[in-house]
């Protein structure tokens, strides 16, 4: 068998853009996606994205036996963090805070522009569409959850030694196709 050095992946850099749902995503590795429909959410730490998928089973024995002789998934759910950098970023306080852009006004203008809005009791479900491209030199991967929400938010903290953070955790929903995720992987063939 041939070396396979050059398969060996880094997430170099990457890019996650957020949408309404039925944004129309890209239908290609490379296309860009469309500014009207997808907005970039800007610079995100170092940490990158963090992919994780939780799997639950049932377990079934027969009787007298030590081990399961079937196993039944029951709920698999997918799951995607990441911290964003830049506080000028109004989809990102949207979604740090839950709060609709629309319901977002700005007073004045250049540098003494300011953006106020409140939080209150707000139990509908904010459900987007989000897009991530990671890459890797000439190499990328696009993944594509037309519905997301974001179900946990990190520590946003104020210090002189670090940047202010909004560390999100965005759980995949499935569309109404029955699909939660899609993947796009370039540098990957799949064998005849």
């Amino acid at each position: 068998m041939p070396d396979q050095n050059g398969g060996v992946r880094v997430g170099y850099a990457g890019k996650a853009y957020i949408g309404a749902v039925g944004a129309v995503a890209p239908t290609t590795l490379t296309a860009v996606p469309d500014a009207e429909d997808w907005f970039d959410l800007g610079k995100v730490t170092e940490d990158g994205l963090t992919e994780a998928t939780n799997q639950a089973r049932s377990e079934f024995k027969a009787w007298g036996y030590d081990s399961p002789v079937r196993t039944q998934l029951t709920s698999k759910t997918t799951t995607f963090q990441l911290a964003f950098m830049q506080s000028d970023n109004a989809h990102v306080i949207s979604l740090f805070h839950s709060v609709p852009t629309d319901d977002m006004t700005t007073t004045g203008t250049g540098d003494a522009a300011y953006t106020s809005f409140t939080i209150g009791q707000n139990t509908q479900p904010d459900v987007r569409a989000l897009l991530l491209d990671i890459v890797d030199g000439g190499i990328a991967t696009r993944i594509i959850v037309p519905r997301v929400e974001v179900t946990e938010r990190g520590n946003k903290v104020y210090k002189g030694s670090e940047t202010v953070n909004y560390p999100l955790t965005f759980t995949a929903l499935t569309s109404s196709d029955g699909t939660s995720v899609r993947y796009m992987m370039g540098g990957l063939v799949v064998p005849a």
